[in-house]
């Protein structure tokens, strides 16, 4: 079954050093949490676009059969999954080389762009330029050492800063979220995990809710 859950654009990022995994993603539809699966110590998938929910589990499935980034995408292109109307991101804790997949359905702009440890994608963005900055802004974090929730943080600030989903003009976005789990949290108790969604059109711009929820959260809290 696919859902209308179109994370307009959204991050993975692996530390090998550390274990941890974050995802996170924002989107001009009521609410795009749960577009990603993390498998905490293992990678973290998402399923985006129009969002298959047997595509996500299959490839969840698969993470836990430690199968290849590349693997996993290719057994996704599996016309059941209706592929060409989904966009897929796998990233893996044993071979951090991400694999990705826009199908030819979805809507423009989208893409991907990748790095070890690192996969950005999006559709129905205003252009290019949105991935480029979030892009930039997780490589610019990464040398600066910042903590992988407040990379996230900022990615999903730079895709608004450039523009978005363009079917939210200035507001950019009406859901967010982020995830991080360190290797040894537990399955359903995530390290961090806030999400903002359900915004009217013409309202609040999502990340910017998001991101108060985000600094009130790391006044009390930290990711080592």
């Amino acid at each position: 079954m696919s859902v209308q859950a179109q994370a307009t654009w959204s991050i993975i990022i692996i530390d090998s050093k550390t274990g941890t995994i974050g995802t996170a993603g924002a989107s001009c539809s009521p609410n795009c949490y749960g577009i990603g699966r993390i498998i905490p110590g293992k990678g973290a998938i998402i399923v985006q676009a129009m969002s298959n929910n047997e595509a996500r589990a299959k490839g969840i499935q698969m993470m836990l059969a430690n199968a290849s980034p590349e693997e996993i995408i290719q057994a996704l292109r599996d016309p059941s999954f209706d592929p060409e109307r989904q966009q897929y991101a796998v990233v893996t804790m044993d071979i951090i080389n991400p694999a990705t997949y826009t199908g030819d359905s979805t809507h423009a702009y989208g893409g991907a762009l990748t790095a070890p440890g690192i996969s950005v994608q999006g559709n129905t963005l205003t252009g290019e330029q949105v991935l480029k900055d979030v892009m930039a802004a997780v490589i610019a974090g990464q040398k600066e050492s910042l903590s992988i929730d407040l990379i996230l943080m900022q990615a999903l600030e730079a895709g608004s800063n450039a523009g978005g989903d363009k079917r939210c003009g200035e507001q950019r976005a009406t859901s967010a979220f982020i995830t991080v789990y360190k290797k040894d949290d537990h399955a359903k108790k995530p390290s961090l995990n806030l999400n903002t969604f359900g915004q009217y059109k013409g309202g609040p711009n999502a990340v910017i809710l998001l991101r108060k929820r985000y600094d009130k959260w790391k006044a009390k809290n930290s990711i080592d």
